[in-house]
């Protein structure tokens, strides 16, 4: 049994520099407390903000940094040289909290409140953007290793060029590039998450939403004293025990004598610095060869690598057989309304709801993590009126859904507000009415404080004469900035479209021979494509417009044979679309991939009767036709896919990945995700 005081401890820690290797070398021989007291002060912060950020919950987060010193614990006997021990740590805190906010939804979703209990706060949020939290962890455990390891080195954990060089046995000039280029793909991979960081802004947002974290006393004496009863061969709370086995045995260390609470206690005390004492000095980290990925079962999945970025010179290219690669089905038909997150991760879908007591309901259910492997848990809510859109926020975490009631003479007209922050949070949060009835589709700017919209000016009898692009308070649903206004006299009614961004405006005129794009910041006309000679001697038969998610381009759907991509920087179309000679598109369904390369419609295949003799070939005299959903590469041209029918899609924004949504069975519709991803091909 040990008596050694929390003094003697003091004296020992502040003399000592001890490496980690020999930390851990010294716990696993004897259990020395003072030495795992040590490693739990050096990376305790590191492993704490890692679960909070994680969790977005203070008391599951320490329960994660509890259960992550524990497989420490566990492991130290077997680890060895490769891998920094603050990397190892920080990969093995992310997989942990992971599962501990997995284990913590499904728990309060099965809970029911009796009445209603203040929630204990989070710590206040940094300064380091909000968005950029949730997501930190995740794409930072998935860089490959050489780089994880100096991001968090050097910004995670402070270390100096030169200090985290040496840790990593590597020349200065090699950690610095490593260092450059894992900031660069990092804040790659965050911009597909919604996050628009410089690569210089990066490493301060880093280390801003690391420097706030402090680990309190009482945590740390908790955490060594299981610890301590683990290398007792005590027993372990039930969850703890869950969270640090995550799915691999755990074999038993072989134990040497016991330790008491008292000494564990006081070399917690013990390791933090006296005021106005000098810090102990950083040591040089260990370096561990064990993988954090052989550790822990990770969670969530790694999703399928995406083909890697195109370097200049390569061309790249999508493939003619995409894979499936997730199902799911959902409650719902028919599907009014389906739409991604910009983030890529969350998809809504929109329609009448089928289960008991929501039969002939508008519902709207977001799918969180579509395509991830490991399934899917979905988020439902009712939404007002049959005629409500609800479409993601640029936040990434609101919902805003319409309620327009045009039949009644006393109708509102309001906007609904929703939060979604996980599966077990989520509500409306507030309504707003609209001061302009009139008003149609709603482009939000990236605050979400505004919104662009339509609204045309009409004469005493009701016809409109003007149409008008106007801003409009999201606060308060009143009408402010106008930015562009488009005499009806010299274009077509109704066919008026805006681009996902806001910025151009895509205007017929009233024979369908030509289409103006307007700029709309600025209020001039941007581009203007024209139809040639032979197609305006064909009678059209419809117009439809749809913008790319950048507005540069526009596909034009007027006849048989006349659907065409136009450049809107230039007013120059692309080349034709395969397979249209004697088709049509339908303005349902329709999507454009984040990039604009890829074009999925529904193309119509026309059957010409036989005509009598001399009688010439009408375009528009064809007969029944067959439908099918197409895809093709808008910058060739070429066809990539075509399926029968022409269910409702969505592309993705982020990846090459079409969402198709059809009817199966009379209650469900079943949502397909197909990769239509190839690898980079030198020229």
């Amino acid at each position: 049994m040990s008596t050694t005081q929390p003094a003697v401890i003091l004296r020992q820690l502040e003399q000592t520099g001890a490496a980690d290797v020999e930390l851990l070398a010294r716990f696993t021989a004897t259990k020395d407390a003072p030495a795992f007291a040590e490693l739990v002060r050096r990376y305790g912060a590191l492993v704490l903000g890692v679960c909070r950020r994680v969790t977005g919950h203070p008391q599951d987060a320490e329960d994660a940094f509890q259960a992550t010193f524990l497989v420490l614990a566990q492991k130290a006997s077997t680890l060895r040289s490769g891998v920094p021990l603050g990397s190892w740590l920080h990969g093995v805190a992310y997989r942990v909290a992971w599962r501990a906010r997995r284990s913590a939804v499904r728990r309060r979703a099965r809970e029911v409140p009796v009445s209603v209990m203040p929630e204990p706060h989070a710590p206040a949020p940094t300064s380091a953007m909000p968005e950029l939290t949730p997501i930190l962890d995740e794409e930072l455990a998935a860089l490959p290793a050489c780089y994880r390891d100096a991001i968090v080195l050097c910004d995670l954990q402070g270390a100096s060029r030169e200090e985290a060089a040496a840790a990593l046995s590597i020349p200065e000039g090699t950690l610095s590039s490593r260092l450059a280029n894992g900031r660069k793909k990092l804040a790659a991979r965050l911009m597909k998450r919604g996050v628009s960081l410089s690569v210089a802004a990066l490493a301060t947002s880093i280390a801003t939403a690391q420097a706030s974290v402090t680990v309190p006393n009482e945590l740390l004496t908790r955490t060594c004293g299981l610890v301590a009863d683990y290398a007792a061969g005590g027993a372990l709370p039930s969850s703890l025990a869950r969270l640090a086995d995550g799915g691999f045995t755990v074999r038993k260390m072989l134990m040497i004598g016991t330790l008491m609470m008292v000494a564990v206690a006081g070399a917690v005390f013990a390791a933090r610095p006296r005021d106005g004492a000098p810090p102990i000095d950083s040591p040089k980290p260990l370096v561990i060869a064990q993988n954090p990925e052989a550790d822990l079962q990770p969670e969530p999945k790694p999703e399928p690598k995406p083909a890697p970025d195109p370097k200049p010179g390569d061309k790249v290219s999508f493939t003619t057989k995409p894979r499936l690669i997730q199902t799911l089905d959902v409650r719902l038909k028919p599907i009014s309304e389906v739409s991604w997150r910009n983030d890529g991760h969350f998809l809504l879908v929109q329609g009448v709801g089928t289960d008991a007591g929501t039969k002939d309901q508008n519902m709207a259910i977001v799918l969180p993590d579509v395509l991830n492997p490991r399934g899917v848990r979905k988020v439902e809510f009712p939404l007002h009126r049959s005629n409500s859109v609800a479409r993601f926020l640029p936040d990434n975490k609101t919902i805003v859904a319409d309620r327009r009631e045009y039949e009644l003479l006393s109708g509102r007209h309001r906007l609904y507000f929703y939060e979604v922050v996980s599966i077990s949070d989520w509500g409306l949060r507030r309504e707003v009415e609209l001061e302009a009835t009139d008003i149609s589709s709603y482009v939000f700017a990236p605050d979400c404080k505004t919104f662009r919209t339509m609204r045309q000016e009409r004469d005493d009898k009701g016809t409109p004469t003007k149409l008008e692009v106007l801003e409009v308070d999201a606060a308060t649903g009143k009408t402010g900035k106008s930015f562009l206004k488009v005499d009806y006299e010299n274009f077509l009614y109704g066919r008026n479209y805006l681009s996902p961004d806001a910025k151009r405006l895509a205007v017929p005129d009233k024979e369908l021979t030509k289409i103006t794009v307007y700029d709309v910041d600025r209020g001039v006309k941007l581009s203007e494509y024209k139809f040639p000679a032979e197609d305006l001697a064909v009678r059209p038969s419809f117009s439809n417009l749809e913008f790319s998610q950048d507005g540069r381009l526009l596909v034009v759907q007027r006849s048989v044979g006349q659907t065409v991509v136009v450049n809107t920087d230039t007013g120059e179309a692309l080349p034709p679309l395969e397979m249209l000679e004697k088709a049509r598109t339908s303005p349902h369904p329709h999507a454009f991939s984040g990039d604009g390369r890829l074009l999925a419609l529904a193309c119509s295949e026309y059957q010409e009767p036989k005509p009598k003799k001399g009688t010439p070939f009408d375009p528009n005299n064809f007969g029944p036709p067959k439908t099918f959903l197409t895809v093709w590469d808008t910058q060739t041209g070429k066809v990539l896919k075509m399926w029968p029918r022409t269910p409702r899609v969505a592309f993705c924004p982020t990846r090459p990945v079409l969402a198709i949504l059809e009817p199966n069975g009379e209650y469900e519709t079943r949502v397909g995700f197909w990769d239509f991803s190839a690898e980079v091909e030198k020229k």
